[in-house]
């Protein structure tokens, strides 16, 4: 019998809309304090990580004079993890929501990043976290063996979901077949469906969207983020670590002690840091493109242009998908 699963912060109503449309926004009820706290300890994380030239980050577009990293990964790790942000999970318990919402009776964190862009506009491919299970995406989304996690420090209006209804084999699908679901995954630039076929999420700030990512979904944001972005499965042995701040176990490599440069003998951790990204600044001249087309879109007419006469595309414009011709750019919209 698992014992302790309730949280007061979980209402029916929060598991039924998880259950029936893959996705809730829970209230984490911080008071105004552990907020502006944990803001300025994030603040400081990302200013700490262009200081220490932190080596686990993404960069998806480099611009001229501005070193823009959209997200810090291993963001626990005592090199660049303050006391700020150590208190925000003391008092946001994320392990106690997912016990309560998914039934299980030890949540373990195998992800983790603070998506953290500066004022750029910003949308990225629709991606499924795995699709292994499709056939099952209109069941119970609890029976999922994986649930994702996004808390807002920041209002972060944008992130796009898939309705299961225009999901795959949905009544309204505009994924008909594995061969469209295929096409949408590997489709190298932003797609849009019809604005009836997905949700929008407003991601207020002191708010846990949980998400199922058997779902398909789509990045997407108009301003600056400080959002964690987290992975969770349900431990089923004794291979996880913990740290003193939160109430969920992590894998090694996220544990604050994880030392980075030594720690590569074992092969698990090597895996595990294999699918990290240490990314590099562009060159001068790729970063002067990415400033220049963001706001004068010039560089993407020719790609654009071989996008629209592929295969690929051919078969997802019957179903109702059409570029984002100014995705990542100042047009945005």
């Amino acid at each position: 019998m698992i014992k302790n699963l309730s949280d007061n912060r979980i209402s029916k109503e929060n598991k039924e809309e998880f259950n029936n449309r893959g996705w809730t926004l829970i209230d984490l009820r911080l008071s105004p304090e552990v907020i502006k706290s944990a803001t300025l300890g994030l603040k400081q994380m990302k200013s700490d990580a262009k200081k220490l030239n932190y080596g686990p980050r993404r960069i998806y577009f480099d611009h001229l004079f501005n070193l823009n990293i959209a997200a810090i990964e291993l963001p626990f790790n005592k090199v660049i993890c303050n006391n700020n942000v150590k208190n925000l999970f003391r008092e946001a318990k994320i392990g106690s929501l997912i016990k309560s919402l998914m039934n299980w009776e030890d949540p373990c964190c195998d992800l983790s990043r603070l998506f953290c862009m500066n004022n750029y506009k910003y949308r990225g491919n629709w991606h499924r976290d795995y699709d292994d299970e499709i056939d099952n995406i209109h069941l119970n989304s609890t029976t999922r063996k994986i649930i994702l996690a996004g808390i807002y420090l920041l209002p972060q209006k944008g992130f796009r979901l898939l309705k299961k209804d225009f999901d795959y084999k949905g009544k309204n699908s505009i994924i008909k077949n594995k061969s469209i679901n295929k096409a949408i995954s590997n489709f190298n630039y932003p797609l849009s469906p019809t604005k009836d076929a997905y949700y929008e999420i407003n991601g207020k700030i002191g708010t846990v969207l949980f998400f199922d990512p058997l779902l398909l979904h789509q990045g997407s944001n108009f301003n600056s983020r400080l959002d964690f972005h987290m992975k969770f499965y349900n431990c089923k042995d004794n291979d996880y670590s913990s740290n003193n701040f939160q109430d969920f176990k992590v894998i090694n490599i996220l544990n604050q002690d994880f030392d980075i440069n030594s720690n590569k003998k074992n092969n698990k951790i090597k895996s595990d840091l294999s699918k990290i990204p240490f990314y590099r600044r562009s060159n001068l001249i790729n970063r002067f493109v990415n400033s220049i087309d963001y706001r004068f879109c010039l560089r993407r007419i020719s790609k654009l242009r071989n996008l629209t006469k592929s295969e690929n595309y051919s078969l997802l414009e019957k179903e109702g998908w059409k570029i984002d011709k100014f995705s990542n750019s100042i047009w945005q919209n």
